[in-house]
């Protein structure tokens, strides 16, 4: 697992999947990127992938399919596909987890990886998370903004030698990535700054670092962000403030990842369903459950469910 050709897939090639795919095949990764939009990949095999942003203009040549049917012998799959799509994109990979391959989430909010362990088998699930940011400019075209550690780790908790060996091969490739011995309250931290700051980015169409600079916005981030934490304590992880606020003003540092709207806010723009349900709805079941109040989440949710309904069926 620690050899530089280790064979990788991507499932869900949008900004951030094409980006760690982009990452780890320039370091030296046989990497193969899934996506659904025909488009999308079709201009990927024809032109390359071009990327923008960090580095510079330039242009990768890269495997693109629509589908993972007929991929075998995958070490690695990094699932970054939206979470609406978790469960059919699990269902299509069966054939991957008869094959010992394991499968990495770095997607967003909760519920995920338990989709994934479900239908593929919980001892072929890890968990991840990433503050790096990438977002798709057009088919084929996707934004770099910046470089920070990512994270893996086993979803029980502790750290494995498998772990360790992926960490260590993924970072010799590129993308430095460090082995989690608690990752699901990484993923948590992740969670509480996408519950403060993505659904105001969503409904004003700001960047983070717009709207940190605006006092009226950041006190209904903050307020947010205080209701986050009581749901994550409610579910036994103990998250310090001052912790999850630094690992904020790390996410909204301007010239980097600061500078990209959140993927909901992306979404809302490009008028198809969100995330919403699992960045927001599954905490706020935790939340109901645990008779928490959290009017600022409420009410988030209700903003971004409302303007979903000019375009999202059902």
């Amino acid at each position: 697992m620690v050899e530089t050709k280790t064979k990788v897939m991507v499932m869900g090639a949008g900004g951030m999947g094409a980006l760690f795919g982009m990452i780890l095949d320039e370091g030296g990764m046989d990497v193969t990127l899934v996506d659904s939009n025909q488009a999308h990949v079709t201009a990927i095999q024809k032109e390359g992938l071009k990327i923008s942003g960090l580095g510079g203009e330039r242009t990768r040549m890269m495997h693109a399919v629509t589908s993972p049917e007929g991929i075998n012998d995958v070490d690695i799959v990094l699932v970054q596909c939206k979470g609406i799509s978790t469960k059919a994109a699990a269902e299509s990979m069966k054939h991957l987890a008869d094959q010992n391959s394991l499968f990495v989430s770095f997607q967003n909010g909760l519920g995920n990886e338990e989709i994934l362990a479900e239908i593929l088998g919980t001892e072929n699930v890890l968990g991840g998370l990433t503050s790096m940011a990438g977002a798709r400019l057009g088919v084929g075209h996707i934004q770099d903004f910046d470089r920070v550690p990512t994270y893996i780790g086993e979803m029980q908790g502790g750290i494995s030698p498998r772990v360790e060996a992926i960490a260590t091969a993924m970072t010799a490739a590129g993308l430095e990535t460090k082995a989690s011995a608690d990752i699901t309250s990484d993923i948590w931290k992740k969670l509480i700054g996408n519950l403060a700051m993505s659904a105001v980015s969503g409904v004003t169409n700001l960047t983070s670092v717009e709207i940190l600079n605006i006092d009226s916005l950041r006190d209904v981030c903050f307020r947010a962000l205080d209701e986050a934490i009581s749901i994550a304590h409610s579910q036994n992880v103990n998250l310090d403030k001052d912790e999850v606020v630094a690992g904020l003003k790390m996410m909204t540092q301007p010239g980097g990842t600061g500078d990209n709207k959140s993927s909901l806010c992306l979404d809302v723009q490009a008028r198809r369903q969100s995330e919403i349900e699992f960045i927001y709805g599954h905490p706020l079941a935790l939340a109901k459950a645990a008779n928490l109040n959290v009017p600022t989440l409420h009410t988030l949710y209700g903003l971004v469910k409302g303007i979903e309904t000019h375009y999202v069926k059902g």
